[in-house]
């Protein structure tokens, strides 16, 4: 079973939108408190040795989630928030946090997901005041 998709991070909750390629099956929700503990369970649940790959846009919160992501075994991919902004296109109706799941799902199938680098741990921990606050949850 192969999973593709889009996590949009919030303080509250995790919006994602994932497809099984095997299936075609979509599956969307969230992931309610956005916290690791939650998070972890989540991928205990839905994502159990399964090949899966997950697009996270590099906003506030990003960090404690890519590290959630590896440590279970699953790709996980930074987007870059302008780039996939722009990607979007022009809005015709105010976007929702569905939306932005399923534009990263989108932007990563299609292979066109603008990316964005992800630091080796060393830089990570090297980075003073706001970064080091990521991890805390």
């Amino acid at each position: 079973m192969t999973i593709i998709g889009g996590f949009d991070v919030h303080r509250q909750q995790i919006t994602f939108d994932y497809v099984d390629t095997d299936t075609g099956r979509v599956r969307w929700g969230q992931i309610r408190p956005a916290t690791r503990h939650t998070l972890r369970a989540w991928l205990t649940e839905h994502c159990p040795g399964w090949d899966a790959e997950i697009a996270v846009e590099g906003c506030t919160g990003w960090r404690y989630v890519v590290e959630e992501l590896t440590a279970a075994g699953v790709t996980a991919r930074l987007a870059d928030p302008a780039e996939t902004a722009g990607l979007r296109g022009p809005k015709k109706r105010a976007k929702t946090d569905r939306a932005d799941a399923r534009l990263l799902r989108t932007l990563l199938l299609e292979d066109r997901l603008p990316l964005s680098w992800i630091p080796p741990e060393q830089v990570l921990e090297a980075r003073p005041g706001r970064w080091a606050g990521c991890t805390a949850r």
